[in-house]
C-alpha cells in the first residue's frame, strides 16, 4: 500500500469498511447508474473520497483505468480487498490526502470525480481539492446533497443522516449548507456546467464541469 507522507494523518470512521459496504453503498446504486452514462468508454478516471470503490468497480468495464483515492486506511483495505475478489485489474486504489497530489501531472485523468464527499471535509480543505481535480482532470463529475435542502421530511432524513455520521461530519454538513453547498462552490471556481442532475428523490444533486 502506498503511504501518506509523514505530515498526513490517516481518517477512519466507524462506518469505514463493511458498514459503509453493506448498508451505504446501495442506497447509492442510482447515482452509480448515472455516473457510468456520463462516462465514455476508455476513460480515464479518478475517484476523490472512493470510500469502498464502489462506483469504480460498477464502471470498470467500461473505463481503460481508474483510480481511487482515499484518506481511510479502512476504506482502502476494503477496496484492495474487493477488487481482488472481482479479479478487477484495471483499477488501482491510493491512500492519500487529495488536497495535495502534486506528484500528479496536469490533466493526468479525463474525468476526476467525487460522490457524497465534499459536504463532509472540513471547511479549508474543500478548495484545495477541487482544485486538485480541475489541475489534473479535463472534466469534473461532483454529486452531493442539494442546495437549497428541500422542505419537512427530506430535510429532516438528511439532517439525522449526517447527525449518525458523527460529530465532525455534521458540522462539515452544516458548514457546506451555510455557505450555500455545491453550487456556490463551483461559482467561486469558475468552472462551466455542462450538465446537472437531480436525483428522484430531491435530496441529491450531480454537476458535470469543464475546468476553464
Amino acid at each position: 500500500m502506498d503511504k501518506l507522507p509523514v505530515e498526513t494523518q490517516a481518517q477512519n470512521h466507524f462506518y469505514d469498511g463493511w458498514i459503509y459496504r453493506n448498508l451505504l453503498d446501495p442506497s447509492l446504486r442510482g447515482i452509480r447508474i448515472r455516473i457510468s452514462r456520463l462516462i465514455p468508454e476508455n476513460s480515464t478516471v479518478l475517484d476523490v473520497g472512493c470510500g469502498t470503490g464502489d462506483q469504480l468497480f460498477f464502471i470498470s468495464k467500461q473505463i481503460k483505468s481508474g483510480l481511487g483515492v482515499e484518506l481511510s486506511e479502512a476504506m482502502i483495505n476494503t477496496c484492495q480487498e474487493q477488487a481482488r475478489k472481482r479479479e478487477i485489474t484495471n483499477c488501482e486504489f491510493l491512500l492519500a490526502d487529495a488536497s495535495n497530489l502534486t506528484n500528479m501531472e496536469n490533466q493526468t485523468f479525463d474525468y476526476t470525480m467525487t460522490s457524497m464527499v465534499i459536504h463532509e471535509m472540513p471547511e479549508e480543505v474543500r478548495m484545495p481539492v477541487l482544485k486538485e481535480m480541475m489541475r489534473i482532470g479535463k472534466q469534473l463529475i461532483l454529486v452531493d446533497w442539494i442546495y437549497p435542502q428541500p422542505p419537512l421530511m427530506k430535510k429532516f432524513s438528511t439532517h439525522l443522516v449526517e447527525r449518525i455520521a458523527g460529530k465532525a461530519h455534521y458540522a462539515g454538513f452544516r458548514s457546506f449548507m451555510r455557505q450555500g453547498g455545491m453550487p456556490a462552490l463551483i461559482k467561486t471556481l469558475g468552472l462551466d456546467v455542462v450538465e446537472t442532475q437531480i436525483t428522484g428523490k430531491g435530496t441529491i444533486q450531480l454537476w458535470v464541469c469543464r475546468t476553464p
